[in-house]
């Protein structure tokens, strides 16, 4: 089941705030921490600890930090994410992450992206901020985002280059779009990373909380003390409930790129990477190009907050230039799943309905595509009985 995230700013973001909000939201620390260890990155270890902050209770995350890390740059970060065991959907989320940060910090000092040192970024406990951050994403099942405006302290900070005004300047390009809340303080509140995460997440700037039935709440604390206020980070992760029973819409967003030079054994792979990192759908289409050229639309429906990191699958994994968007709405048919009994062994049913009404019944595919293998029958025959099962089972008494 996909869920909404909404990310209450109530102090700033920063990696390890949301490392931590997620983890008190119910991702499970040791399952993170075992896939962290699996995927081949430096990692050291991470811990959480439960503390009191302004009235509120969270968890704080620390992450061991790399001994002497590294000089890393922006292509080496990616070869080493690329390189990594993540689930497909974790590892998008974090390539388009630090390509957000790299393309900020490009612009702030003049050079092309894959030219960009990270310092204190670069370091491997915020790599593991990142990566741990869209792990537990994806232990989430969150799909859908939506944020708050974003508190800022006036004043400067210290760092590597010397004295910074906040929000430093990778982090204020990160936040084009979102609206900035002045607050009392002197604390870095979104730090690079943070903004990155929140970028991401939100594209574009914040989105007002939709209607959706409360799952869980997490606290993730900050390191320092705010005036007036707890610095935390809150996320509220429920599921979304459609505006109207009868007729649920919802904005989607359509990617496309046309592409005419791609060996075609290749689109099955860039479909399924496609879907494992969130699209709703995948689909081709012939055509007709330039100088007579036959080419392919590959059109990719998603949910807004996934635009880019599917285009980032699509730039990485097809031989196109570059790729279009428009914003789109969507109708739907609300979705439930049953199982029905056949001759040859369960399967599941998706069922479409409107306002309660079952308008469409369809059998997964898959479980009959493995029932036929196993008994050694024609799919279709599988196919059949179990449609067959579904309106009996619908069928008036």
């Amino acid at each position: 089941m996909s869920r909404h995230l909404h990310l209450d700013l109530v102090g700033g973001i920063a990696g390890d705030m949301s490392v931590a909000a997620l983890l008190d939201a119910g991702a499970d620390l040791d399952q993170l921490v075992r896939r962290l260890r699996a995927s081949g990155l430096p990692f050291t270890d991470v811990s959480a600890t439960r503390e009191w902050r302004g009235g509120m209770a969270g968890l704080r995350v620390v992450v061991q930090a790399e001994q002497q890390p590294p000089s890393r740059h922006w292509r080496d970060i990616r070869a080493l994410l690329q390189r990594a065991e993540l689930p497909a959907r974790a590892r998008e989320r974090a390539l388009d992450v630090f390509g957000r940060l790299a393309q900020a910090e490009g612009e702030v000092h003049g050079c092309a992206p894959d030219e960009v040192h990270f310092h204190e970024v670069g370091a491997m406990d915020s790599i593991v901020d990142i990566v741990a951050t869209a792990l537990a994403l994806d232990l989430l099942d969150a799909t859908s985002f939506s944020c708050g405006a974003v508190p800022v302290c006036p004043g400067s900070t210290r760092a590597e280059h010397g004295v910074m005004p906040l929000p430093v300047p990778a982090a204020a390009r990160l936040l084009r779009g979102f609206t900035l809340v002045p607050i009392e303080g002197a604390l870095e509140t979104v730090t690079p990373t943070g903004a990155a995460i929140l970028a991401s997440l939100c594209d574009g700037g914040e989105r007002a909380l939709p209607r959706l039935r409360l799952l869980a709440t997490g606290t993730g604390m900050g390191t320092a003390e705010l005036p007036g206020r707890p610095n935390v980070l809150r996320v509220l992760l429920g599921q979304p409930l459609p505006a109207a029973a009868d007729a649920p819409r919802g904005d989607a967003v359509v990617i496309e790129a046309a592409i005419d030079d791609m060996d075609p054994r290749l689109y099955g792979e860039v479909a399924a990477r496609l879907f494992a990192a969130g699209a709703l759908d995948v689909a081709l289409m012939p055509l007709q190009m330039k100088k007579g050229r036959p080419g392919t639309l590959l059109t990719v429906v998603a949910r807004p907050e996934l635009e880019g990191v599917l285009s980032g699958v699509l730039l990485r994994e097809t031989t196109t230039l570059g790729v279009r968007s428009h914003d789109v709405r969507r109708t739907e048919l609300a979705r439930r799943h049953e199982s029905v009994e056949t001759r040859f062994g369960a399967v599941r049913v998706k069922l479409g309905l409107l306002g309660g009404e079952v308008l469409n019944v369809s059998p997964e595919y898959d479980d009959c595509e493995r029932l036929a293998h196993a008994r050694g029958v024609p799919l279709k025959d599988v196919l059949a009985a179990a449609a067959a099962a579904a309106a009996e089972r619908r069928a008036p008494a």
